[in-house]
């Protein structure tokens, strides 16, 4: 399946002139021109066929829905600039585990007894990260979660303790 996806480089125009409230800062931080960034906005908005700023002679503010994707866009951005970053700097022969637990029992049963899961699987890094609230596994960028029943798993292959 073809993804239907923006240019990275409209995206990434977009991300830091939303940040900044401005092309003209936007181009400094992306070593680009003003109207390069412009440009690349234009496009993104063409694509997604709506306006993401409203543009007052050479002002420019984003609209409501420009706030909401510029978040949007920024988090996925950060996490594949994270993501490439953690991959760089394994070594080859390396896999991750990525669970989201609940505090408590992360706290007093998962991480005491990571030292022995780590013995005997050297190659395997375990990331943690807390989630009080239930969430859709499907996409979150984790592995597992350990978390009471809740109707958000429906359809995930669950254990009861």
């Amino acid at each position: 399946m073809r993804r239907k996806l923006p240019s990275n480089t409209s995206l990434m125009a977009f991300e830091t002139a939303a940040r900044h409230g401005s092309f003209a800062r936007a181009a400094d931080e992306l070593s680009l021109t003003e109207g390069a960034i412009s440009r690349q906005i234009g496009r993104l908005e063409t694509f997604l066929g709506v306006r993401l700023f409203e543009r007052i002679g050479n002002r420019v503010r984003l609209l409501p829905n420009g706030e909401r994707y510029a978040g949007q866009v920024r988090e996925v951005l950060e996490r594949l600039d994270r993501d490439s970053l953690y991959l760089m700097w394994q070594p080859h022969d390396s896999a991750s585990l990525d669970i989201a637990t609940i505090p408590t029992f992360g706290m007093r049963w998962l991480i005491p007894r990571l030292e022995l899961f780590q013995q005997k699987h050297p190659n395997i890094t375990v990331h943690l990260a807390e989630r009080m609230e239930p969430f859709v596994l499907l996409g979150s960028g984790f592995d597992a979660a350990i978390h009471f029943e809740h109707a958000a798993w429906t359809g995930m292959h669950t254990h009861a303790c």
